[in-house]
Order: C-alpha cells, then sequence, then structure tokens
C-alpha cells in the first residue's frame, strides 16, 4: 500500500491573522443577534414565553463554545511550537501519536468541558425547532424571535446532520481497513506460503 504523503500548506501571516478575524466576526455574530433579539422582545412571545430566554441561554453557550474553542486552538499552537510535527517520512506511527498528544494537550476538563458545551448546544437546537415551530404555526410571537430561532434551528441541524455522516464515514472506513487487516493476517496464517 502506497504511502499517502500529506501537504502542510504554510498560510501567510496577514491571511491567517484575516481568516481568524473573519472567523470571529461571524460565529460571534450569531449570538450577538439572539442576546440583541432575546433581550428586546423578552416578553412579546405569548405563544411560548421560554422562546427569549432560549435565545439568551442559545448565545451563551455559542459564546462559550467558542472561547473554549479558542483556548484548545492556543494550547494546541503551543504544543507545535515545542513539539514539532514529525517528519511524514518517519513512521506513521510516530505521526498518529504525535496527533493524539497534540488533541490532548488541552486539559481534560476542556475537552469534557467543550462536550458537554456541544450536546446542550445540540439539545437546544431540537427544542428551539419544536418550539418555534409550534409558535409559527399558531402565529402567537413576535415573527423576528419565532423565525430566526427557526431558521437558526434548520442551518444548525443540516450542520449536525453533516458532520455526522462524515464522523459515520471516518469510522466506518477505519473499521473496514482494520477488517481488511485481520483478514489478511487470517488467510496468512491459514495458507502458509510455499517456499523455493
Amino acid at each position: 500500500m502506497p504511502m499517502i504523503t500529506i501537504a502542510i500548506k504554510k498560510i501567510a501571516k496577514r491571511k491567517a491573522v484575516f481568516l481568524l478575524l473573519l472567523t470571529n466576526v461571524f460565529f460571534f455574530t450569531i449570538p450577538l443577534y439572539f442576546i440583541v433579539i432575546g433581550l428586546w422582545k423578552l416578553t412579546s412571545c405569548s405563544g411560548n414565553s421560554l422562546l427569549p430566554p432560549w435565545m439568551l441561554f442559545v448565545a451563551f453557550l455559542i459564546i462559550i463554545d467558542r472561547l473554549i474553542f479558542w483556548r484548545r486552538l492556543i494550547n494546541e499552537t503551543k504544543f507545535e511550537k515545542t513539539f514539532p510535527r514529525p517528519s511524514i517520512i518517519g513512521s506513521v506511527e510516530r505521526i498518529k501519536t504525535w496527533e493524539e498528544n497534540r488533541v490532548w494537550s488541552s486539559s481534560r476538563f476542556i475537552l469534557g468541558l467543550m462536550a458537554v458545551v456541544r450536546v446542550l448546544i445540540f439539545s437546544c437546537v431540537l427544542l428551539g425547532k419544536l418550539w418555534s415551530y409550534e409558535v409559527i404555526k399558531s402565529e402567537q410571537c413576535d415573527p423576528l424571535v419565532s423565525y430566526s430561532i427557526f431558521i437558526f434551528c434548520i442551518f444548525a441541524i443540516i450542520i449536525y446532520l453533516f458532520c455526522f455522516i462524515g464522523i459515520m464515514y471516518y469510522y466506518c472506513a477505519q473499521w473496514g481497513r482494520d477488517l481488511e487487516r485481520t483478514l489478511v493476517s487470517c488467510i496468512n496464517r491459514v495458507m502458509p506460503v510455499p517456499e523455493d
């Protein structure tokens, strides 16, 4: 099996800073919007009075998630500067070990907190989708609140679906490779190679 080379593209510092600023603006726009609308329309949703507080809670969770993301990114960057990535020519096992160590360079508390926050966001998205759909049907809430939540939840569910499909593909492909290696090992053990 030929070794696959991984090209690591160096990004210019200006482009990297611009990209990081752009993603920050994008990921902090949604919580800011939710906070402003949630506070402004706090009492204007008679169909479900929990929708504006839902917006505030989800905004808080998104901000927490982004802060954890940046903390992990800083930890991984420090790790990469302290322990440079092994050569591609070297052992694949060394690269895998380095990758695992880089991921675990953040504390288990931070990684656990990130998982809890993301599960909470997912749960809130499902709940928000149900609540906003009911309120939209009955037209008992300010459309700015109900449609904002509904559209956000639809996009979030689509993103979660694509992530889930990607993760399933990754694990199925890994399982297939492991199964193939096991079968080849079994065949090699059962069928001895004739000696010349």
